[in-house]
């Protein structure tokens, strides 16, 4: 993957948090502390627009896994433990 060097400006706060993700041992570096954040945004963004995706089809009715519907009524009982 190509890297793209961009220039940020922060402030002291954040860049304490930075340097105490990298001083924990969290990160190597304060670029791989921002890049896990960066991963992070991506993953909540993801849930965000799953969620609105659901949303919608339980607001049309619609069932959001239907190969999943009546899964449990399939499922045979567990045998007893005693």
């Amino acid at each position: 993957m190509t890297m793209t060097q961009i220039a940020v400006r922060l402030d002291e706060s954040a860049v304490r948090s930075l340097d105490d993700e990298v001083d924990s041992g969290f990160a190597p570096s304060r670029s791989e502390a921002i890049r896990q954040l960066i991963r992070r945004l991506e993953r909540e963004q993801r849930y965000r627009r799953d969620d609105a995706i659901l949303a919608e089809l339980a607001a049309r009715g619609e069932a959001a896994y239907p190969d999943l519907d009546g899964w449990n009524a399939r499922r045979r009982p567990f045998p007893g433990l005693d």
